[in-house]
């Protein structure tokens, strides 16, 4: 029998697949990349290089268009409601394509129906890092305080369902242990609020992260995955420290909306592709410690269907939900 899962992930490759709808030339009018984050995350200077290397080789503008709300969904939804042709593309993260999908009810997109992918761009890993007035300096010193007091310790995230606020509950499975989550309106506040006091920890993205690390008002305790972050040679990996499943990572993806002819996403994935190789692209990626993916769009599309199994689980048994 075939599952359902790979019933979506043919789906999404089929999608890729599908004949050209005509022969006019792409672009032949300006391209929206929809970020449905506010401005002032990881996604604009990613976004701006790739726009800007797309309008050079291509001869028509791309532009970038904020479209914040409901965890990322607001955005993307209106990418899978807009028409197929590429004038509307999807630059979103883990959460766009893996999670929040399955957290809002009802359900606002199915990511392995509605949108045809195109290229996953550049990934990072995620730092656990602790306010200054926490007092804690190792994991060992969180997880101390968190069991001998539970709930008492306090996690920021970016949002009910965001990557942080369900990397937070992965964390807590693993090391048994509770935690009381504080959401905020992005990660922007809750970075502010950590740097602040009013919140003990934050699982955050490794370019964010780095900068309050290095001036000294956030304290690291950990990365995840299975090897040290060469920006931050002495914090130990989960791995190093006995949690080798604390290895999911953060990543940009771009999409279209399913349907959009197969000629249209092998143009965008052949220049995204380029423009991952930028010295633009590279210096910036360098300079934060973001490691480039690239790849081809059904490399995207099993990405997408493996890491939303994983979500899918974890949502699903913690009961995360959001109306």
């Amino acid at each position: 029998m075939i599952d359902r899962r790979s019933l979506l992930l043919g789906g999404a490759i089929a999608s890729i697949a599908r004949p050209a709808l005509s022969q006019t030339k792409y672009p032949n009018r300006t391209v929206t990349m929809v970020n449905p984050f506010a401005a002032g995350g990881q996604l604009d200077p990613i976004g701006r290089i790739i726009s800007k290397h797309m309008q050079s080789v291509l001869g028509q503008a791309f532009v970038i268009e904020n479209k914040p709300g409901a965890g990322g969904t607001i955005g993307a939804q209106y990418v899978t409601r807009s028409a197929p042709d590429g004038s509307t593309l999807l630059l979103g993260t883990t959460s766009t394509f893996v999670i929040a999908p399955y957290i809002f009810k009802p359900q606002p997109y199915d990511p392995l129906v509605n949108l045809a992918p195109i290229i996953a761009l550049t990934e990072n890993a995620t730092v656990l890092i602790a306010s200054e007035k926490s007092g804690f300096k190792s994991l060992k010193d969180l997880l101390e305080a968190a069991k001998q007091k539970p709930a008492n310790v306090t996690v920021a995230s970016a949002g009910n369902g965001s990557f942080p606020h369900v990397f937070s509950e992965l964390f807590c499975s693993l090391t048994d242990v509770k935690l009381t989550h504080i959401p905020y309106r992005g990660g922007a506040p809750a970075m502010n609020d950590l740097i602040g006091g009013q919140v003990d920890i934050f699982f955050e993205v490794a370019p964010t992260a780095i900068p309050q690390i290095q001036s000294k008002t956030a304290f690291p305790l950990l990365v995840s995955g299975n090897k040290r972050v060469p920006l931050l040679p002495d914090v130990p990996s989960a791995a190093e420290l006995g949690y080798p499943d604390l290895n999911l990572t953060s990543w940009v993806g771009l999409a279209a909306p399913d349907g959009t002819p197969a000629s249209v996403v092998e143009i965008l994935n052949k220049e995204s592709n380029a423009a991952l190789r930028s010295e633009e692209m590279t210096t910036y990626l360098d300079r934060l410690g973001i490691s480039a993916i690239g790849g081809s769009p059904r490399e995207m599309a099993e990405r997408m269907a493996r890491e939303s199994a994983i979500y899918k689980r974890l949502v699903e048994s913690k009961g995360i939900t959001v109306q």
